[in-house]
């Protein structure tokens, strides 16, 4: 236990310069009736600064009679927009042979995102990586001459494939009235000289118009260098907590996105070669946008890293307090290579890619899994999301400020980290927020006693956080708190609250919604000017000189409200979560007004804008509440506020223990067989077994219930998981004797949705082969995978029933 007996001091400035416009020559194609722009800071949306979160959901490597369901999903979880590659191998497999139908229907795709009121974002590469085969050029290409550059037999055929990508998008973009926003072009583009480089670019997007897709925006990836046409696109950032790419079998050091920083420097990425970016993203230029902040993580054969909520979370929350304006996942939610006639589309070794990644799965640990099953973080980086949206405007002007004395260094355990974004003459005038972030992955921070900070403007006094006394810092905390928030006429100086929603009623009165922090008392500042009254149930209320009010919540898990009255008549309202309550509730418009809806599970509005689904396993009680409650159905019930509720009761015969007969026992752990020595590696790493050593793999067959075959007809729209703990190496799944899914074994439970093959009438054979796993094979493992020991071992099968519950919760509707 450290202890810090002095405050740590974060200088705030007094004025933002503007900033530039007109260096960027984008922000043309616009909106028939809107407007998109981009200065050298922010996005604007309409004329207002906008941070929109960028979600990536490969439509050709999911179902599409599944793909609303999805989209819906990720609206509910705060998504913005959707980005997705345009997979040049999906959809060409021989050449002048197109497949544009069944889940490659990108028009589709495109279609049903508007429809659950996202925006859209395409990145048609024509190199992608993605961790498909030859980074998702067809077989055929390379054969045809030089790649990724000017040469004319490639741009040729670059075009066939613009032009055929323009077709599918006519009348769908931005400047149609549609959704599609923007277009990344290339990925992690390497090459410079004649040909290359910002003139290849520049080509790409000359080709990209020239075919139809016309937008706003038009970005590349800012690694492995920056030889980009400075002026006709933006470069975007990215920041993963771990890569599945790097050699090492240990836990990598720590890493610099769990550090705050105005550089932009790149943390663990997906260089193409493996090395740091050349040059550094010119901050007087161009605004700190991510397209690629992992949302999860990949696995390789060598390297299966498990990435934990508290890591994602803090990974973004640092890049937030960093100064980013545009948050984009790889990925938001995984899926399933599709089949192609010529063969596995995976990246592999043995195709002259660094890695052997799964042949099917994409599941990425993504907060929306392979399945479409959510995950803790979906609802955990929903507090983010739900405050860029309600603060972005406030936010996305403002530069980020670090402490003098640092910390510096990724791997400094003595300093608390902390960032500030705000702005403010003195402690009166000052508006912002404070980021704090005391999580690195697999390098637990100590905890820290006896923490405040001082936001210092350029004259007066600093403003202290907290108010009073100290807070302690514990392992894994990471949190925001506002400064200087508006109420109407009232002025909230600070609280020790994060921020989570806010929005405006009829009458003027602004409902500010928020959540204590686990393990920091909860407080709330309000200045005496304008303030008539205030009323806090529970709550300990002091009068400061000045007549500000200092509010002091209780532990609780029922929502507080604090009531403030101004001296023109309007209430104001502060709605105080607890963190669990929190991350189970989004904000959403019901009935021609804003509320909060908070639900036991996830919870997301059908396209009509009337129903409302609640995903949830049968076994589970579920619960759905919204407030305010005026114009609802449900129940009714008093905690701290009134809410509408309905209640569903669990089914806990839905629920089946398998015990699968072993077909064939396993036989050894493969051979090692050794990869070629990439140079930005030590030295090689272990390639995925051949075919020939799964015939050691132990098999069982699966057979399924005939309840739970008939609880699944019962009703449409179900969901069958089955649930597999495993130890082992490479774990495969058959339908009827066809490989379906497999994955690398990595100490996480394996989740199939298995009624994606039992629609018809006909019961499958399900099988399941498991290859042993040697006690020292030479990959990494999180510990808890490397303590599960060695062989291979089926612990435990599990099938569930989920339900999709469906409400209308508006009178009449």
């Amino acid at each position: 236990m450290s202890e810090t007996t002095f405050p740590v001091v974060v200088p705030v400035p007094t004025t933002l310069a503007a900033p530039e416009v007109g260096f960027l020559n984008l922000g043309h194609f616009q909106h028939p009736t809107r407007r998109l722009d981009v200065n050298s800071r922010y996005l604007s949306l309409d004329g207002q600064p906008w941070m929109p979160v960028m979600g990536e959901f490969h439509y050709s490597r999911f179902p599409e009679q599944e793909w609303a369901t999805e989209l819906a999903k990720m609206k509910a979880g705060g998504v913005d927009i959707v980005a997705s590659y345009v997979i040049w191998n999906h959809h060409e497999p021989y050449e002048g042979q197109w497949l544009w139908d069944g889940q490659r229907n990108l028009s589709r795709f495109i279609d049903l995102a508007a429809e659950a009121g996202l925006l859209v974002y395409l990145r048609p590469g024509p190199w992608v990586h993605a961790e498909v085969r030859l980074g998702g050029f067809p077989d055929w290409l390379p054969a045809t001459g030089p790649l990724r550059c000017n040469h004319p037999v490639y741009l040729g055929h670059v075009k066939r494939f613009y032009d055929q990508i323009g077709a599918q998008v006519k009348g769908r973009l931005w400047c149609d009235g549609g959704p599609i926003v923007g277009l990344q072009l290339e990925n992690e583009y390497g090459s410079t000289g004649p040909g290359a480089g910002k003139d290849h670019i520049a080509e790409l997007k000359r080709l990209a118009i020239d075919a139809g897709m016309t937008v706003p925006l038009y970005t590349v990836t800012g690694w492995p260098t920056l030889d980009i046409p400075p002026t006709e696109v933006l470069p975007v950032s990215g920041a993963y907590a771990d890569g599945f790419w790097q050699g090492s079998r240990e836990a990598l050091p720590p890493s610099g996105v769990f550090l705050f920083n105005t550089r932009r420097v790149i943390g663990e990425m997906g260089n193409v070669d493996g090395t740091p970016a050349a040059g550094l993203i010119d901050t007087e230029h161009y605004p700190f946008c991510l397209a690629e902040a992992g949302g999860g993580m990949h696995q390789s054969y060598h390297r299966r890293p498990v990435i934990s909520t508290d890591d994602v979370y803090a990974t973004t929350l640092v890049q937030l307090g960093s100064g980013a304006n545009l948050y984009g996942y790889y990925m938001y939610h995984g899926g399933t290579n599709p089949v192609c006639e010529t063969g596995p589309l995976n990246e592999t070794q043995a195709s002259g890619y660094p890695n052997d990644v799964p042949q099917w799965g994409y599941d990425f640990h993504a907060p929306l899994g392979q399945y479409g099953q959510v995950r803790p973080s979906w609802g955990r980086l929903r507090l983010l999301h739900q405050f860029m949206q309600a603060f972005g405007d406030t936010l996305a002007p403002l530069v980020a400020v670090l402490p003098e004395a640092g910390p510096l260094d990724p791997a400094d355990r003595e300093q608390a980290r902390v960032s500030v974004r705000a702005v403010g003459a003195d402690a009166d005038s000052m508006e912002g927020f404070v980021f704090v972030n005391h999580h690195v992955r697999h390098h637990p921070l100590p905890a820290k006693t006896g923490q405040h900070w001082l936001l210092q403007p350029q004259q007066g006094e600093a403003l202290r956080l907290p108010s009073t006394g100290t807070v302690d810092l514990q392992p894994g905390m990471a949190f925001i708190w506002p400064v200087g928030q508006r109420l109407g006429t009232l002025r909230m100086r600070q609280a020790t609250v994060q921020p989570l929603t806010r929005w405006t009623d009829a009458e003027g009165g602004v409902t500010w919604v928020g959540f204590a922090i686990d393990g920091i008392e909860a407080e709330v500042l309000v200045d005496g000017q304008g303030l008539a009254d205030l009323k806090a149930e529970g709550a300990t209320v002091e009068t400061l000189p000045g007549g500000a009010r200092r509010v002091r919540l209780v532990p609780s898990d029922a929502p507080q409200l604090i009531e403030l009255i101004t001296s023109d008549g309007l209430t104001h309202r502060v709605l105080v979560l607890s963190q669990t309550i929190a991350a189970l509730s989004q904000r959403m418009r019901l009935g021609g007004r804003e509320r909060l809806v908070s639900s036991s599970h996830p919870a997301f509005l059908d396209a009509d804008g009337q129903t409302l689904f609640l995903q949830r396993p049968a076994t589970d009680s579920g619960r759905l509440c919204i407030h305010p409650a005026d114009g609802l159905t449900g129940e009714r019930h008093l905690a701290g506020v009134t809410w509408a509720y309905w209640t569903w009761a669990p089914e806990p015969a839905l629920h089946w223990t398998l015990q699968p007969p072993l077909q064939q026992p396993a036989g050894d752990a493969p051979a090692i067989q050794w990869g070629p020595h990439i140079s930005w590696r030590d030295g090689p790493v272990p390639l995925v077994p051949d075919e020939d050593a799964h015939r050691a793999a132990a098999r069982w067959t699966l057979t399924l219930p005939p309840q739970a075959l008939e609880a699944l007809r019962a009703t449409s729209g179900q969901r069958l998981w089955l649930t597999l703990d495993l130890v082992g190496d490479v774990a495969r799944l058959w339908i009827d004797g066809q490989l379906v899914d497999d994955r690398f074994c990595d100490g996480s439970r394996w989740q199939i949705a298995l009624d994606r093959w039992l629609d018809g009438g006909a019961v499958p054979r399900i099988e399941l082969s498991l290859l042993p796993i040697a006690a020292d094979l030479p990959v990494f493992l999180e510990p808890a995978a490397r303590a599960a020991g060695a062989g291979a071992s089926l612990r435990s099968a599990v099938l569930s029933l989920a339900r999709t519950d469906a409400v209308r919760p508006l009178v009449g509707g």
